[in-house]
């Protein structure tokens, strides 16, 4: 049976306010909760040109409302950071979320971020094998002793350990890094940025080396979404917010970070196509079910709160995913 998680957007255009984006996220998870979703989620970046609220305080924060909902990052940019302070800070978003904590952990893209966090950019992916390696054996060892090029214990134990290690999600853009999320993690967390025919080439790759490891092929799918009554609606709604996002997605370097460079150099009606999930509540099961049938997606993860949006318009489509498509697909 398909999971649905919520992306929720902890960005907001520089005029509006950090309190009103807070309040609004509060809402959304708690009209998620009410809805069926299964999980909660949320971004990290650094120095945006956005207002930005960061996801740990955030997603504990957001725990009170959660109720049974997993919680987790999506994702965390595992490399700017010590994997030591990570695994703890997320054994205890796993004990505020009673034991529903996802890794969801990215490699990172931005200049810089990596240039203040004083991290030379070509040590990204030494530090990201590095860093899960190392948590994983906090989160299930005791006395656990790394010598790495990047990162070093010697006999520590954290405390508490988690009852069971989280499920560590890997973001990838790129086929190396598919096959790397294959080979170091428990899913590949896609990204929302791929068509659907991108991510099913992708996928021969990673299940190459799932099916050799003996693994589940399943995996994770974040969306752009909004359903509305009619296709029209839905398309206008998202349009304005999601193009601009898509810009600032270019001025940031991820179009670098993707397979096809130019793929994300398109006008908004191409750069929609086989992309993005916007029409009428049919519409959206048809293609959740395509994602399913030809993706193996275990979750859907749909994000439709963009900057400068206003949370009562995601919180309709929130209503209206769990009245019209949650319980039909």
């Amino acid at each position: 049976m398909m999971k649905f998680g919520l992306y929720l957007n902890c960005q907001t255009t520089t005029d509006r306010s950090p309190d009103v984006l807070v309040e609004g996220l509060i809402d959304q998870t708690i009209a998620a909760r009410d809805a069926g979703f299964d999980m909660i989620t949320t971004g990290q970046h650094y120095l945006a040109n956005y207002v930005q609220i960061q996801q740990m305080p955030l997603l504990a924060r957001l725990t009170s409302e959660a109720d049974s909902m997993k919680v987790g990052p999506g994702v965390a940019l595992l490399p700017l950071h010590q994997p030591v302070d990570v695994a703890e800070q997320l054994t205890t978003l796993d004990v505020l979320s009673g034991g529903g904590a996802i890794a969801g952990v990215g490699i990172g893209y931005r200049d810089v971020e990596f240039d203040s966090f004083g991290i030379p950019k070509s040590e990204r992916v030494g530090r990201f094998e590095e860093g899960i390696e190392l948590m994983k054996r906090l989160w299930t060892e005791e006395n656990v002793v790394y010598e790495g090029e990047y990162y070093s214990v010697d006999g520590v134990t954290i405390n508490p350990r988690p009852d069971e290690q989280p499920p560590v999600w890997i973001a990838a853009n790129a086929r190396a890094a598919v096959r790397r999320a294959a080979q170091l993690g428990d899913a590949w967390f896609v990204n929302p940025h791929s068509t659907i025919t991108e991510i099913r080439e992708l996928k021969e790759d990673y299940d190459e080396v799932r099916n050799e490891r003996g693994e589940d092929t399943g995996v994770p799918i974040i969306r752009e979404t909004f359903v509305a009554e009619t296709r029209e609606e839905a398309v206008d709604t998202a349009r304005d917010y999601l193009f601009s996002k898509y810009q600032r997605y270019i001025e940031w370097g991820q179009d670098e970070a993707m397979e096809d460079e130019e793929d994300l150099h398109r006008p908004f009606e191409e750069l929609a196509e086989d992309r993005f999930l916007l029409g009428t509540p049919e519409e959206v099961c048809a293609e959740v079910e395509r994602y399913e049938e030809e993706l193996d997606a275990e979750y859907m993860i749909p994000r439709l709160h963009w900057p400068g949006m206003d949370h009562e318009i995601a919180i309709e489509c929130i209503e209206r995913i769990g009245d019209d498509v949650i319980p039909n697909v």
